[in-house]
């Protein structure tokens, strides 16, 4: 799912208003009420106020606002007049509508002409105060964002389906898309659970460290299962990140703790590897490559989270050198390289009996890969 700062426009003197709630408002999709996701969208949308609205003393849509203390401090008037709005401009929501930061971005940031403009098939309005009652016209989303309305339990589970498909990347490659269909299966389960994104992180942690031990024992049977632990243990990882958005609850430690277990879980991988390996055959120089295996992890490691993270490419201008063009098309390759496809070519390796081909490859690979990272990066010329 898209970061919403980076989808922000310019700020259009605009207060949110969350329309009345209705039965379906308070039906839970993806973990949380429609009526609470709507408001963490709208916190999130970069509005200069959000205010809900609910007739009588809206003590049922208090109750659920103040599950969050994000959401708490919003006040739920009886209606507009109530709400002392000050800003040029108004974006009406629809409470029973699963809806993403970006499409509230995008009305946000739209430019109203004097007019009022309805977004998506959920009907989100944004105008003038001076012109709320004139007909909208219709205006178009993002690519992936979504505005759809709930009217019943079927339109509930088609919204958290679509809500689903939102975690994906178009920029994501088969594998990718096969790992993202198996972990949103996962995800839409956890999700209705008291589990936390880092909870997910050590429940994945756990799963690889026990497919370590697999690779460890060095029989067939037990590297196999070692390395279908550590392929379910990359399909968990997913989840962790998928269920942190998809119930607000991103953090900058959760980012490092998915990353700092991930190492070290590719690090107890291919030690268990090596000793394996040194097990069922201690004449070859097996315990040797996997320490050099893991030397290299630390360097790929290092040079990734030096000089690609902190620079994603994605926030980079276009270069307009040939030379610049290839140097941003291998750090996208670096970058493709850094995913744990490998799971799939370890599983394979170890049914097939091949794991010392693994072993031999990235013990050469991974130092490759980090001294090609260090030289293509300081292409400083390729602009």
């Amino acid at each position: 799912m898209r970061d919403a700062a980076a989808l922000e426009g310019p700020r259009t003197g605009m207060t949110a208003v969350l329309l009345p709630p209705t039965a379906m408002s308070f039906h839970v999709v993806a973990g949380l009420p429609i009526v609470q996701r709507v408001a963490l969208c709208a916190l999130r949308g970069g509005f200069d106020a959000v205010i809900a609205l609910a007739p009588g003393d809206g003590a049922a849509l208090r109750a659920v606002l103040a599950r969050d203390p994000r959401t708490a401090r919003i006040p739920v008037v009886a209606d507009t007049a109530g709400a002392a709005i000050v800003s040029e401009h108004v974006a009406l929501i629809p409470s029973d509508c699963v809806v993403t930061t970006g499409a509230l971005v995008r009305a946000r940031a739209a430019e109203v002409n004097g007019r009022p403009l309805r977004f998506g098939a959920g009907g989100i309005v944004v105008a003038p105060r001076a012109t709320l009652g004139a007909p909208p016209s219709d205006a178009g989303l993002p690519e992936g964002e979504l505005c759809l309305r709930v009217t019943d339990a079927r339109a509930a589970a088609a919204a958290e389906r679509a809500l689903l498909a939102t975690l994906g990347s178009p920029t994501d490659g088969p594998i990718a898309r096969f790992d993202r269909a198996l972990s949103t299966r996962i995800s839409r389960h956890l999700v209705r659970t008291p589990l936390r994104p880092n909870h997910i992180t050590t429940i994945g942690t756990c799963i690889g460290f026990a497919g370590a031990w697999g690779l460890a024992q060095g029989s067939y049977l037990s590297g196999v299962l070692g390395a279908l632990l550590f392929w379910f243990a990359v399909i968990i990882d997913g989840c962790d990140g998928e269920v942190a958005r998809l119930k607000f609850l991103e953090s900058r430690f959760g980012y490092w703790y998915d990353i700092t277990t991930d190492n070290l879980v590719h690090a107890a991988v291919f030690a268990g590897l090596g000793v394996g390996l040194y097990r069922a055959d201690p004449s070859q120089p097996f315990l040797l490559l996997g320490a050099l295996l893991v030397g290299g992890l630390i360097a790929a490691t290092a040079a990734t989270l030096t000089l690609l993270v902190p620079d994603p490419l994605a926030d980079q201008p276009a270069p307009r050198s040939r030379r610049g063009r290839g140097r941003r098309r291998l750090l996208g390759g670096f970058e493709a390289l850094m995913n744990r496809d490998f799971a799939y070519l370890l599983l394979l390796l170890a049914v097939v009996g091949r794991l010392h081909w693994f072993l031999w490859g990235a013990a050469v690979g991974t130092y490759v890969y980090a001294g090609a990272l260090v030289l293509v990066h300081r292409w400083r010329d390729a602009d």
